[in-house]
């Protein structure tokens, strides 16, 4: 059966402060790199899922984000399928 990587990449939600992606932009501004004009940090999962499809991966990607993965009260989530690999 092919394997999938599925990247799951979980933000705060837009309406909420981010009080360490601030502090990076802030840094990156002293860095002089003033072109950055927002920095939203999150944090990135990369799942590596057997299944008989792509859909059938982000399908498994999206339940363990919504189950686990993510805090639907403080965060949002997007999926993405990276590659697929070969079957070891």
């Amino acid at each position: 059966m092919p394997r999938y990587t599925i990247e799951v990449v979980v933000l705060p939600l837009p309406a909420l402060l981010d009080p360490q992606g601030e502090a990076i932009q802030q840094a990156l501004h002293r860095l002089g790199e003033t072109s950055i004009y927002t920095v939203r940090a999150g944090r990135a999962f990369h799942l590596l899922i057997e299944a008989p499809s792509a859909d059938a991966a982000l399908s498994t990607a999206q339940t363990a984000a919504q189950k686990l993965l993510h805090n639907p009260i403080v965060e949002t989530y997007h999926l993405k399928l990276l590659t697929p690999h070969p079957s070891s």
